[in-house]
């Protein structure tokens, strides 16, 4: 009886693993997409904003699964592909500290309307990653 709970078993973990090996192959294709595209873009003179959100879309997209991906696993993916592969991504290095934008100072106050547009972009970078 033992024995055959054991051949059952093994077909079974034969196929996780098979599925788990699919999905994260994809995810890393994905992944090394994301990054080409955002590289490319960035060295071609666009700026973060549109280059992020390319190389976003591109991890949404392709990423296979039941959960789609957050910004902030994107971001780090982006970051992981590039330190990683440093010989490939040698040019992208420098833009990798715009993905993770500066925290806004707690201390300033506004004080004119033109303070008022800054407020507000400093708002979008901090919460560019929110849902």
């Amino acid at each position: 009886m033992r024995r055959q709970k054991n051949l059952i078993l093994l077909p079974l973990s034969i196929g996780v693993l098979t599925i788990a090996s699919v999905v994260g192959g994809e995810t890393a294709k994905a992944g090394s997409q994301a990054v080409d595209i955002y590289c490319v873009m960035r060295n071609g003179g666009n700026t973060h904003e549109a280059s992020w959100q390319a190389a976003y879309t591109s991890l949404k997209n392709e990423r296979g699964g039941l959960f789609k991906i957050s910004p902030k696993q994107a971001a780090t993916i982006i970051v992981q592909q590039v330190v990683g592969n440093t010989e490939k991504y040698d040019d992208c290095i420098q833009f990798l500290g715009d993905l993770y934008p500066k925290p806004k100072p707690e201390d300033m106050i506004p004080s004119d309307s033109n303070s008022d547009k800054e407020n507000e972009t400093e708002e979008y970078i901090e919460d560019r990653y929110s849902y």
